[in-house]
């Protein structure tokens, strides 16, 4: 097709338009609805249902949670349901035995007061276990992440990771500020890295300004868990599947060795409960989800109703494709008969 024959078919289209303005206003607002109904809606649930994390193979990550009688303190958050939730020398425990992990991380939201050369910020932090950042498999934008050499006692790392959005709004991305003084909920921390751009933490909708060692916990607010507590249940954990093992594989792994500790070691510390309650106590298993969404309640319970909205979008946009073939074929049918018309009108 020449340029000159393009040029002509593209102003008979324009005139065309322009001498049926109703149905071009029509089609127009039909597309200009379905179109953008279902862009808004599919950006939504692209990033809360489709997107993974940003992390490096985010497909091997696994969320953990242990279904079951819980008696003592029972704590959740935004990033799951309470059957989610470990104590802290249950975490450490199967962090040991474990064997089809490459490792385990454990984590729990709080909200953080940060003071920096006289400036002030609410927000929210995240205290993580020194194996948070290997599982991921991030690398810091500047200086370090932190690892396991950084909870290996209880108070005695104090340290912070600045999120890369924190890092650059409020340090103007400055590298210099490795090792300055950071005042968290009242504590001198040292900065020791910036988290990778991209990455805000694991739980969608949060976004993390700080990252604190999960043994600064006692440090960072009043009354915090009891670390050696097993009837304190707070930390949410997630792992990394070693190469070559599959969820079921990793569930049957696993299970045999949490029983062990449950039994053995948990359920003489149990107060007195009924004997069914304590079957049900003993006979607790790990369950192993996918995580390459990460951890929250929001991945969860909009599933549902993301993709009903989807499904209502799509089909508005159907609804406009139609109602706009109506529009042309009822133009076309006019146009036929005005052209017949003009046929007989000239032989006549």
């Amino acid at each position: 097709m020449t340029s000159a024959r393009s040029l002509s078919m593209f102003k008979f289209a324009i005139r065309t338009l322009v001498r049926s303005p109703f149905v071009t206003i029509i089609s127009v607002a039909s597309l200009a609805l379905g179109i953008g109904a279902n862009a808004a809606i599919f950006s939504l649930f692209n990033h809360i249902l489709i997107r993974p994390l940003p992390v490096p193979d985010s497909g091997h990550l696994v969320n953990l949670g242990a279904p079951g009688p819980k008696p003592g303190l029972l704590s959740c958050s935004r990033a799951g349901y309470c059957d989610e939730v470990f104590s802290y020398p249950m975490f450490r425990d199967l962090q040991r035995v474990q064997t089809v992990f490459t490792d385990i991380a454990a984590h729990r939201l709080f909200s953080v007061n940060l003071a920096y050369r006289g400036a002030t910020v609410s927000a929210e932090g995240l205290l993580v276990s020194g194996s948070y950042f290997p599982v991921l498999g991030l690398q810091p934008a500047v200086g370090r992440l932190l690892n396991s050499d950084d909870d290996r006692a209880i108070g005695e790392s104090p340290v912070v990771v600045l999120s890369h959005d924190y890092w650059r709004t409020r340090f103007s991305a400055d590298p210099n500020v490795i090792n300055d003084k950071l005042i968290v909920n009242g504590q001198s921390l040292t900065i020791i890295g910036v988290a990778p751009a991209g990455f805000s933490g694991t739980t969608l909708g949060l976004k993390p300004y700080v990252f604190v060692p999960v043994t600064l916990g006692a440090l960072m607010q009043p009354n915090f868990y009891d670390f050696e507590g097993r009837l304190e249940y707070w930390a949410y954990l997630f792992a990394r599947l070693k190469p070559g093992v599959a969820l079921d594989r990793a569930r049957v792994g696993i299970n045999p060795q949490y029983r062990a500790i449950i039994n053995e070691v948990e359920a003489p510390l149990q107060p007195p409960m009924a004997q069914q309650m304590m079957e049900e106590f003993r006979e607790r298993t790990v369950t192993i989800e996918d995580g390459s969404h990460g951890q929250s309640l929001v991945y969860r319970e909009a599933t549902v109703p993301l993709t009903f909205l989807f499904g209502v979008t799509a089909f508005v946009l159907l609804i406009a494709c139609a109602n706009i073939a109506n529009l042309l074929l009822a133009r076309g049918a006019a146009r036929s008969a005005e052209n017949g018309a003009s046929v007989i009108h000239r032989c006549e």
